[in-house]
């Protein structure tokens, strides 16, 4: 220290007549100072928009059994801390009203199809009637036209013979009469088959109409009757994946209420990560991105997670992360995923550390090896 002091003040003696180097000499801790505050600023510039690494809770994603309408249980297969994997029943719930309402569907749907096929049946019945009508109708037109016509050749056959008569004028009226008689009958017997194929076509028409209309209505019904079906499928809850049940909040026998949780389950292993940024911190953290989660110790295989989630809003830290129990700590959240397979345990405090891609390709390719 006192070389460097005697060489200063030979430095000084030797520059002493220089003006700058005075200057300097004389105000050489406030220079210090302005240079410190001047390299604080760049730092903080250079830095900004970089935490290199923040703390979170290792927790697990839960799942709450409930209905939406009054239950009663039948049966609770499972006890707290208990271990079951995909299939093992966990609660048999009973529903009253989706019984009731299963067995009312099936009624409706039955008398549906019943009235459907009476009506069917009338109008087939209906349509015969009309048919057999037409047919005797035209039975006797048909003969009565045969035999004017059998009267009138007749007629001009006797006429053509009796020549002296040739120019009678009763023969000629009474063959006239008779023609127009024929025409006539045949009018109607025209006119009624086109009647009673006007009556047909209406009746098979107002058939298809109430069939569709009885289609349309039993094709609700049914849809109905599936979902309710459905329902009831589900009320025996079976385990879809490995889980861990966490509260069981009834017992068997017991009467629940709508959206009351029944049993509550976990995964075995943390599943997601909750991250806390000090709000004093800008943290330029994206969805998508890719994290390093390790341990407070940074012992321990450290797992690569996913940011899933990102609050737009401030929020109080948990208060277990605050460094004195009267200040609180506010910053923003952030929603890791990780994989299950994992040592961490639940509720654990772990070290978020971000991680570029190239590093997060190099990991994956040690954890392969």
């Amino acid at each position: 220290m006192n070389k460097l002091e005697d060489l200063l003040d030979n430095f000084w003696n030797t520059h002493k007549n220089n003006a700058g180097v005075a200057y300097v000499y004389t105000h050489k801790l406030s220079i210090a100072w302005i240079l410190c505050v001047i390299i604080a600023v760049l730092l903080g510039f250079m830095y900004q928009g970089k935490a290199a690494m923040f703390r979170g809770i290792a927790e697990s994603s839960e799942t709450i059994i409930s209905l939406p309408s009054p239950t009663e249980i039948v049966k609770v297969y499972v006890v707290p801390g208990q271990e079951v994997k995909p299939g093992d029943t966990i609660v048999v719930i009973n529903r009253p009203d989706l019984t009731l309402r299963i067995a009312e569907l099936t009624r409706e749907l039955d008398a549906l199809e019943g009235r459907s096929n009476l009506s069917s049946a009338e109008i087939d019945q209906k349509v015969a009637e009309v048919k057999a009508n037409l047919e005797t109708r035209r039975l006797a037109l048909s003969a009565e036209i045969r035999n004017l016509e059998t009267e009138y050749e007749s007629n001009k056959a006797i006429s053509a013979k009796l020549k002296s008569l040739s120019h009678s004028k009763s023969n000629a009226d009474g063959n006239d009469a008779m023609a127009m008689r024929i025409k006539s009958l045949k009018n109607e017997l025209n006119l009624a088959v086109k009647s009673a194929n006007e009556q047909i076509a209406l009746l098979r028409g107002s058939g298809r109409l109430q069939k569709s209309t009885g289609k349309s209505e039993a094709a609700n019904i049914r849809k109905e009757l599936a979902e309710m079906r459905k329902q009831q499928k589900e009320l025996t809850q079976v385990a879809k994946e490995n889980w861990v049940v966490g509260d069981v909040n009834v017992r068997d026998g017991e009467k629940v209420s709508s959206f009351a949780p029944i049993v509550t389950l976990a995964h075995k292993s943390p599943t997601l990560i909750r991250g806390y940024i000090n709000e004093q911190i800008y943290q330029n953290t994206n969805l998508g991105e890719a994290v390093k989660v390790t341990t407070l110790t940074g012992s321990g295989k450290a797992v690569i997670g996913e940011v899933v989630g990102l609050s737009s809003r401030i929020v109080p830290f948990p208060t277990r992360m605050w460094k004195m129990p009267e200040l609180p700590v506010y910053g923003r959240e952030v929603t890791i995923k990780i994989p299950e397979e994992n040592s961490f345990l639940l509720g654990e405090m772990v070290t978020i550390t971000e991680t570029s891609k190239r590093n997060l390709e190099k990991q994956q390719k040690k954890a392969k090896k």
